[in-house]
């Protein structure tokens, strides 16, 4: 049986992730490639249909497992990292550093003098502070950086609290208040390259409005900055495209609005544009295959405990956000249903993926189900709670069955842990 809400999976049903469960001990996240360049193709034909000059930078932070990044990069796309090692990852996988984007509000003075040597696309700069490091660092290694100027906007994205970023509340970017200022020191440098404006105001966002209150915003301070002798050649206007977390697959994200949006407030600007989605790209590429351990009853609920626990997958205790959670069958499900809880073995009331759920009352400890939707944010948010592994990934691509993370287990971890006098 193929569940509606894997619309856009290219598969031959739920026997090959049985398959690969067969081979991969559980849990494990499997990703499929097809999904990924579907979107991408997706966000391509809004960008040829506005004729403008606009380039991709994946976020990586949502998933940045090497084969998804080798993955973007042949589709023709850069990427935004947001640390050091991130920019490693990216380097490693292939990508150009004339196509890296490095964001973030608490860079190191190392994190900067490896991006300057690099030679990286652009340096988003988030503070009056920041700034004045990434200046001192340039000098003293004589090498320029391109740097962007990230404006809070103080715009509200009207999503959920902890992935809102555009606010005066929030700890991101530079007040408006501030521009002008942060400006004048990016100018007094020869070593900096002021390209233009960075804006981000959130993740899951489906308020086209807030978009355009964006866009409305960055066309007025392009007009005020040409006019005082400023140009701008380059808006990075972020990303947090909504993805819904449904079987169904809709509302999906409403490209056609938000190029309208963007149109109408930036069409007839001359600059360059940057867009930086990530989990537009990913989420729904990927599934967490889990085991069911046991079946638990009490007097009150029915517990259907697992082997993923949330520090495989932390979204739903991080956000209380629950996952679509389906069992790995072909057969027909006309089986009756049973109201259940879907939790993990961490030592935690946190751990637990759905609550009051529907599934068949014939499940058994053995089964297979898919937490689906866990393409983004799941492996990339993962830990070792409880000294428990850090579990593989597999990827489908174009039908063949790839393994592109081993399981990293407590036996390895154990290997970093040492009693060295320090000297």
């Amino acid at each position: 049986m193929i569940y509606p809400g894997f619309h856009l999976f290219n598969h031959s049903g739920f026997s090959r992730y049985l398959e690969i469960v067969g081979k991969v001990q559980t849990p494990v996240y499997v990703y499929d490639s097809s999904v990924i360049i579907h979107q991408h193709k997706n966000l391509e034909k809004l960008i040829q249909s506005l004729r403008k000059n606009i380039q991709i930078r994946y976020a990586i932070k949502a998933n940045s497992n090497q084969a998804i990044l080798k993955l973007i990069c042949e589709q023709g796309s850069g990427v935004e990292v947001v640390s050091g090692g991130e920019l490693l990852k990216a380097i490693k996988a292939g990508i150009s550093p004339k196509e890296i984007i490095f964001s973030g509000i608490g860079k190191t003075d190392e994190e900067i003098t490896l991006a300057i040597q690099n030679e990286i696309e652009q340096l988003s700069v988030e503070s009056l502070e920041e700034l004045h490091v990434v200046k001192k660092i340039a000098s003293t290694l004589q090498k320029p950086i391109s740097i962007a100027l990230r404006l809070n906007p103080n715009i509200e994205g009207k999503t959920h609290k902890k992935i809102t970023t555009g606010t005066d509340k929030n700890k991101f970017g530079i007040p408006l208040g501030q521009l002008m200022e942060a400006i004048s020191i990016a100018h007094s440098s020869s070593y900096l390259n002021f390209l233009g404006i960075s804006v981000h105001i959130g993740s899951q966002i489906q308020d086209i409005n807030a978009y355009r209150q964006v866009f409305g915003q960055l066309k007025t301070l392009v007009s005020s900055l040409s006019f005082e002798g400023y140009p701008v050649k380059r808006l990075d206007l972020g990303g947090g495209f909504y993805v819904p977390y449904t079987l169904s697959g809709s509302p999906q994200f409403d490209l056609q609005s938000y190029g309208q949006a963007f149109s109408e407030e930036l069409g007839n600007l001359n600059c360059g544009f940057v867009i930086e989605p990530g989990r537009y790209f990913v989420a729904e590429s990927g599934l967490l295959l889990t085991k069911i351990l046991y079946i638990k009853r009490t007097p009150s609920r029915i517990f259907v405990i697992v082997d993923a626990g949330m520090n495989d997958m932390m979204r739903t205790a991080l956000y209380d956000i629950e996952h679509p959670i389906v069992l790995c069958s072909d057969k027909k499900n006309d089986t009756e249903q049973m109201i259940v809880d879907v939790v993990g073995p961490v030592c935690e009331s946190s751990d637990f993926f759905a609550s009051q759920i529907s599934l068949p009352k014939n499940l058994k400890a053995g089964d297979i189900l898919a937490i689906t939707h866990t393409g983004a944010y799941g492996s990339s948010l993962s830990s070792t709670y409880n000294s428990r592994p850090l579990i593989p990934e597999v990827m489908i691509d174009k039908g063949v069955i790839y393994l592109v993370r081993e399981c990293i287990t407590p036996e390895h971890l154990l290997t970093f842990e040492t009693f060295k006098k320090l000297t």
